[in-house]
């Protein structure tokens, strides 16, 4: 189940499709002294105990104590798996896997979907970030105009209209 919130994330949760057998073993066992209550809800935690926010340049996966990022840029495949229930349920889990590690998103509904929308946004983290290092290499070490100066400073040194030490006070000003 996906929540949009005012930034631009997104909050996932385990589907609760996810823990189907969990449920119906829990309403069949109800009978059985209450059991089934204790089950439905020990279930029911389960389902909650982790939830995911996606934005637009990371994924956090989110428990009661601990907290897990993966920037998009890093994630190179992503991956469905799905046991033969999950895939009649059209749940699964969704391995994001980085160079260095992987993250697993459980109980994910449409996987399949969301595995797409997922490589359509690293891939556009991506080329913003090839963009952004591109527009980093064509901006100039200097302020326009001062790559003159800096020549016309370098020529009255050359033909000693400037001392060693003045050539170096001035050029420190562009610099």
């Amino acid at each position: 189940m996906a929540h949009q919130s005012d930034s631009k994330s997104i909050e996932l949760t385990i589907s609760w499709k996810n823990h189907l057998p969990g449920y119906v073993l829990s309403i069949l066992l109800i009978p059985l002294f209450g059991i089934g209550l204790l089950g439905l809800y020990w279930v029911r935690k389960r389902q909650q105990r982790l939830s995911y926010r996606v934005t637009d340049t990371r994924i956090s996966a989110r428990d009661a104590k601990y907290q897990r990022n993966v920037d998009l840029v890093s994630i190179e495949r992503v991956e469905v798996r799905q046991s033969w229930l999950q895939e009649k349920l059209e749940v699964g889990d969704l391995e994001l896997h980085t160079s260095a590690s992987s993250m697993t998103l459980f109980g994910m509904e449409n996987p399949y979907h969301l595995k797409g929308m997922l490589e359509k946004a690293v891939a556009a983290q991506k080329k913003q970030q090839q963009t952004e290092k591109e527009r980093e290499r064509r901006e100039p070490e200097y302020d326009p105009g001062s790559m003159d100066k800096i020549d016309y400073l370098t020529g009255l040194w050359q033909q000693g209209l400037m001392s060693d030490e003045d050539y170096k006070k001035e050029r420190r000003h562009f610099e």
